[in-house]
């Protein structure tokens, strides 16, 4: 009876596997549609579904040209797209237009404001060792694009030994959704609780492709003193968006003392170098033979 229980566990285990193995559903693409660099297993559906090629242009002449293998499974890589983004024509096989598309990459930008008012940024008035902030995330296109991307932020703190975390102040900055242009955490922190130089920076954390590839934000570096306005050292970073790079920009609230710019984490993972489409996952044959032997034995077991 003992191995009877055994083999119905093993069964109900496979079937749950091979349930969990099921492929992700692509995102549709139609005309009008934001797609963003990165994004991977796009499916250009309706009016697009002939599309074979993506072409930029300025005053009727093409400035780029993506070619689209696969229609059902395209993956849009930063090498295709370089600086153009914007309005694309999506065209067919025979060179006619079905629709246009926008391209853009998902960038990020932070400001660190107080959580009394939401609006008043360190930038300006610096840091108040007897004030609560919150973190302003700020994506111009993923959030406003209305897409299903379950595109989710992390804030990073980052201290001058290198070590990170998303958890200040007894809350998580973690996993934070970014569903509209500009996005305020819930949670806040106090400078008191942060480590004498302490860096703040965003990165995706959601889709897989944005966390992997994508540039991190800006970053804010801030020097706690434990005095009234232990002042901010606030550093753009440069990112590796196609655009022409921005340089470092330092602006310093007049501190009582000098503020140090702590050098900000680069994204240094490396992008796919190929057009060619990835297959969509399949599910794996192997479960299938196991639960039907299982079931098999199990069979066996109870008519004994």
């Amino acid at each position: 009876m003992q191995k009877k229980y055994i083999l119905m566990i093993l069964v109900i285990c496979l079937l749950a596997a091979g349930i969990s193995a099921a492929p992700a559903a692509a995102r549709d693409v139609s005309p009008g549609s934001t797609i963003f660099v990165y994004e991977d297993e796009l499916n250009f559906t309706g009016d697009l579904s002939g599309a074979a090629q993506l072409q930029y242009k300025s005053n009727n002449n093409v400035l780029n040209m993506i070619s689209v293998q696969d229609p059902d499974n395209f993956n849009l890589l930063a090498s295709s797209v370089g600086d153009y983004t914007g309005s694309w024509d999506v065209i067919n096989s025979s060179g006619t237009k079905l629709g246009t598309v926008l391209i853009y990459y998902p960038d990020l930008s932070i400001d660190i404001v107080l959580a009394k008012d939401g609006v008043s940024s360190v930038q300006e008035w610096g840091f108040l060792d007897t004030e609560a902030y919150l973190i302003k995330i700020s994506s111009p296109h993923v959030g406003p694009s209305g897409i299903d991307l379950d595109a989710e932020v992390n804030v990073i703190f980052k201290g001058a030994d290198g070590s990170e975390t998303t958890y200040v102040s007894g809350n998580s900055f973690a996993d934070i959704r970014v569903d509209s242009v500009q996005v305020l955490t819930n949670a806040s922190f106090r400078p008191k609780d942060l480590g004498k130089t302490t860096t703040i920076y965003a990165e995706w954390s959601s889709p897989t492709s944005f966390h992997n590839y994508a540039a991190t934000s800006n970053s804010i570096t801030m020097e706690y003193n434990d005095v009234t306005d232990p002042g901010v050292s606030i550093t753009t970073n440069p990112t590796s968006t196609p655009t022409t790079a921005t340089p470092s920009v330092t602006v310093t609230t007049i501190p009582p003392t000098t503020v140090a710019t702590t050098p900000t984490p680069v994204e240094t993972t490396s992008e796919p170098t190929t057009e060619i489409p990835t297959p969509s996952p399949t599910e794996s044959s192997l479960p299938v033979y196991l639960v039907t032997l299982s079931l098999l034995g199990a069979l066996v077991l109870f008519r004994r």
